[in-house]
């Protein structure tokens, strides 16, 4: 992307940039509230919020000071209704800071805060005095400003005000502006006053329509004649904003909330040669293979030298890439720091067998290459660290590398250090839309398309017991792909006492006997689990009319979407493929009064269906019931939400009704 002589403004999600007021600006001064506003108790954007924001914004230029040398100057106003107590605790305000020496700290002056209530038909203010404003040390390098707003209660008004300083060398860019939090915003504006020496990439996300995205020529003063002249004055704002709420099945929060954010791309002092910052994935590929502490590793291989000839005697590539991949996958341990692509001693940590898994990846794909494969690092950004922005190359918005391996004409993404995967698959950590490759010819992008489902078929076998009073069952589950690794995860992690505890505390209703956990240690292994149960429930032989839930196990008994409607797209991970059988022998002296009625429904792109099939063998005097959940797609978007929201209101519907037996 060129940069312009003026912010390079890059609004991604279909927003437009640089166009004209779209909305009104409200008019909000500090200290100035609306009595009409402070009896308001409830707004139209969410009737049942705990409290509303009101108005908030940020206002940033970039100063000079021969003492501090270049800096961020933030303005932040912000104005809040607290509508019921639960809000309270919004009362009490934490700033964090960078605090070091003088050169390299952030500092906070002018704080203002004040609450606004009613009293006998009054407006009362109340003031936060100097001394109730206080610092707490975070850690060595953090600490926050933390102050308690006076008489915040139900139905009053709050609002605080401060600027923060901060210096070039702690940060070249100001924070990140978020349109969105917990609590509806009624207006949200950020204003960026950029001198037309230092040019920025301003990049947005989220998925609301701007009500105000414009930007003017102005004279900026930067407190000193050399750098006073013409800049641009860029103003973005949202209005009406609703209450962002992390809903199932999402990356993280950062994908999808509203926001800007800035990333510096070069500065021309007048009188200066130009310092370029902006990057390009080209310029990201170059950087990793010349690096030290990446590409260059790739180039030390004796120390691999003695475990390569292990594999010596396999001709087959294919076979060969399996002995090689399960040999060290099992090989090393996992330093639970993965949060970087960079590495140090790739010698090291492989006679440690520990190492992170980037370093263990990277020691694999050294050791393919070494083996005549054609592989390559591929670094990625796990699904809560944030997806990659294609348009804008930011190394350190990756934090993992997998390895890319082709085998005739076939590709695989591979990752070693995880012990519970089998080969082709990745974490699910990583299943986050696209990787890149560094490789030779510049890198490319890599889509991670997830090579299992999230799979299961559950079994039960049913007798009802009149004499006892009691229904017992066998259970069998079969889970596989992404369902196995989680179960095969927690296992290792919690060992298998624990495991088989939750395991007969997962239905309250049922009273769990010995279970049985097959091939959970095996490598690449179907597994199971299978356990008879008592339902806890006690019928008697006497009863006119049984009423019996078949799903006793798999059960949804919750929609998962909550939202009427979601502005970004359900993001599963794998696709989902979940089977449960029901079978029941219906007791001597009963018939069957009323079945389920049976259910097909496929949304209209056929990417999604439920069937639901109920039938009576009377020959064999048996119920049985099939449910199946077939979810095709990986993400599913807006347009499609409201059928996927009605398939799970579908699916708890039929997992809810019962089998109905009547005494003959």
């Amino acid at each position: 992307m060129s940069i312009l002589r003026k912010i390079s403004v890059s609004i991604v999600l279909g927003l437009l940039a640089s166009i004209n007021t779209l909305a009104q600006k409200p008019k909000v001064e500090f200290g100035k509230v609306d009595i009409e506003e402070l009896k308001k108790a409830k707004y139209e954007i969410d009737t049942t919020a705990e409290a509303i924001v009101l108005y908030e914004k940020a206002d940033t230029e970039i100063n000079y000071e021969i003492s501090r040398g270049f800096y961020h100057e933030t303005t932040i106003f912000i104005r809040k209704k607290i509508l019921k107590a639960s809000a309270l605790s919004m009362g009490t305000v934490e700033i964090p800071y960078v605090r070091g020496n003088n050169d390299n700290s952030q500092s906070l002056t002018d704080i203002m805060a004040a609450s606004y209530t009613i009293e006998n038909g009054s407006m009362i203010k109340s003031e936060l005095t100097r001394k109730e404003i206080y610092d707490e040390k975070s850690s060595d390098r953090y600490s926050k400003k933390k102050f308690t707003i006076p008489n915040v209660k139900e139905g009053c008004i709050l609002e605080y005000s401060y600027t923060v300083f901060t210096p070039l060398n702690v940060s070249d860019k100001p924070n990140t502006w978020y349109f969105q939090s917990s609590s509806p915003t009624l207006w949200s504006e950020y204003e960026f006053s950029v001198p037309d020496w230092i040019y920025y990439q301003v990049i947005m996300g989220g998925y609301l329509p701007m009500a105000h995205n414009s930007n003017e020529r102005v004279n900026i003063t930067s407190g000193y004649s050399k750098f006073t002249g013409l800049g641009t004055k860029y103003t973005f704002a949202v209005k009406d904003a609703p209450a962002f709420k992390n809903e199932s099945f999402i990356t993280t929060s950062s994908d999808y909330v509203s926001k800007v954010e800035f990333e510096l791309s070069s500065v021309s002092i007048p009188g200066e040669m130009i310092k370029n910052y902006s990057t390009s994935y080209t310029d990201i590929n170059k950087t990793l293979t010349e690096s030290d502490n990446f590409g260059q590793k790739l180039r030390k291989t004796n120390y691999l030298k003695e475990t390569i000839a292990k594999f010596n005697a396999i001709t087959d590539k294919k076979e060969k890439l399996e002995k090689v991949y399960y040999y060290m996958n099992h090989y090393m341990d996992l330093d639970e720091n993965y949060g970087r692509v960079f590495v140090s001693d790739l010698k090291k940590a492989f006679e440690n067998k520990k190492g992170t898994p980037s370093e263990q990846n990277l020691i694999f794909t050294a050791m393919l290459r070494e083996m005549d494969y054609e592989a390559n690092p591929v670094i990625l950004s796990t699904r809560d660290n944030g997806k990659i922005n294609e348009n804008f190359a930011l190394l350190d918005r990756f934090n993992y590398t997998v390895c890319r391996v082709k085998v005739d004409t076939t590709y695989y993404l591979l990752d070693i250090s995880d012990k519970h995967l089998k080969m082709g698959m990745l974490p699910d950590i990583c299943l986050n839309g696209k990787g890149r490759e560094i490789n030779k010819t510049g890198g490319e992008f890599v889509t991670i398309k997830p090579t299992e489902k999230y799979r299961t078929y559950k079994k039960v076998d049913a007798k009802l017991d009149l004499k006892t009073g009691k229904m017992v069952a066998k259970y069998e589950e079969s889970p596989n792909g992404y369902l196995a690794y989680d179960y095969k995860k927690t296992y290792t992690k919690i060992g298998k006492e624990k495991f088989i505890e939750n395991e007969k505390k997962k239905v309250d209703e049922i009273t769990v006997g010995t279970v049985n956990l097959k091939n959970f240690e095996e490598k690449d292994l179907q597994i199971g689990i299978e356990y008879d149960f008592t339902l806890n429930e006690e019928f008697s032989g006497d009863e006119d009319i049984l009423y019996i839930n078949p799903m006793m196990q798999g059960k949804v008994d919750e929609n998962p979407f909550k939202l009427e409607e979601r502005l970004y797209p359900v993001d599963f991970g794998a696709a989902t493929d979940l089977s449960y059988v029901f079978n029941l022998d219906v007791p001597a002296g009963y018939i069957v009064e009323s079945l389920p009625k049976p259910v097909s429904m496929t949304m209209p792109d056929k990417t999604g269906q439920f069937s639901y099939n109920c039938t009576h063998d009377a020959a064999n005097n048996k119920i049985s019931v099939i449910s199946r959940v077939n979810l095709k797609n990986v993400k599913y978007y807006t347009t499609q939400y409201a059928e996927l929201k009605e398939l799970y209101n579908r699916i708890v519907q039929k997992h809810n009704e019962q089998i109905v037996l009547k005494k003959k």
